[in-house]
């Protein structure tokens, strides 16, 4: 009898282990796996192609332009409209200062890469 009560303690101790790596997992998924500006900068110049001077350049931009986003979601609390135009805005921008530093032939690649997020951020809005 006491073998199997400690079984059945033991196979309690794992389903909560393993209920609790899903829910760890589930929400480093969602938003703790984001990438950071330098993250993304240099992933950017492996697909275009960059030099190290450049990358620096366009992870500059994109803690310039994650700073920019975050003051005006502290500015515009709840006003979701207003925000979405000024994310828009800032990545707009963004995009343009990127654009550029590039050569006509990574500008080209550049603007594919911007189509396929788009396309990518579409389909995940659908699948919700």
């Amino acid at each position: 009898m006491k073998s199997f009560t400690r079984c059945l303690l033991i196979l309690a101790a794992m389903l909560l282990v393993a209920g609790l790596m899903q829910i760890a997992f589930a929400q480093g998924m969602g938003q703790g796996m984001r990438m950071s500006p330098k993250e993304r900068a240099e992933a950017l110049g492996k697909q275009l192609s960059l030099d190290s001077v450049t990358v620096l350049k366009v992870a500059a931009i994109m803690e310039k332009s994650q700073k920019m986003m975050a003051d005006k979601r502290e500015e515009l609390q709840g006003d979701m409209d207003g925000m979405r135009a000024a994310m828009m805005a800032i990545r707009d921008s963004s995009n343009k200062w990127i654009s550029a530093l590039l050569t006509p032939d990574q500008a080209k690649k550049y603007e594919e890469v911007l189509k396929q997020q788009q396309q990518r951020m579409q389909q995940r809005q659908r699948n919700n």
